[in-house]
């Protein structure tokens, strides 16, 4: 098993110098957050799978991008409740749903990014951004 998980590394080290390009330290960018949500406000966290269709390692806590426009595909994590309130169609993906959004990055601002289940119709549910510092 240790072999097959280095082996797995091995691999993946020459594609890592392809992933999408973050914000580096020092660099203008804004950041965004996705962990910082309240289940009990029916806002869910998000995870960011790709930015403009370029997969990157799953990140569930804050990415930093230089300002510009971008097409994010995010992951929402629903809780039991949140699942058990879907419509039978929605509940069935549930866990395996991504949704694009597209977003623009202004240098300087945090935003803070939550999957949205307050409406009553879980076809309604989307991404938001609830808070811009």
């Amino acid at each position: 098993m240790k072999k097959i998980s280095i082996l797995l590394i091995a691999l993946t080290l020459p594609f890592s110098a392809l992933a999408f390009n973050f914000a580096k330290p020092g660099e203008p960018s804004g950041k965004i957050v996705f962990n910082d949500v309240n289940p009990a406000k029916l806002l869910y966290q998000v995870e960011l799978v790709a930015v403009n269709g370029e997969n990157v390692p799953r990140r569930a806590h804050a990415v930093w991008l230089k300002p510009g426009e971008y097409e994010l595909t995010l992951f929402p994590k629903l809780d039991n409740y949140a699942i058990k309130h879907m419509g039978l169609k929605e509940r069935r993906n549930a866990d395996r749903e991504l949704v694009v959004v597209s977003f623009k990055v202004v240098a300087g601002k945090t935003y803070y990014l939550a999957y949205d289940a307050r409406a009553e119709d879980s076809l309604d549910w989307q991404p938001i951004s609830y808070k811009i510092d």
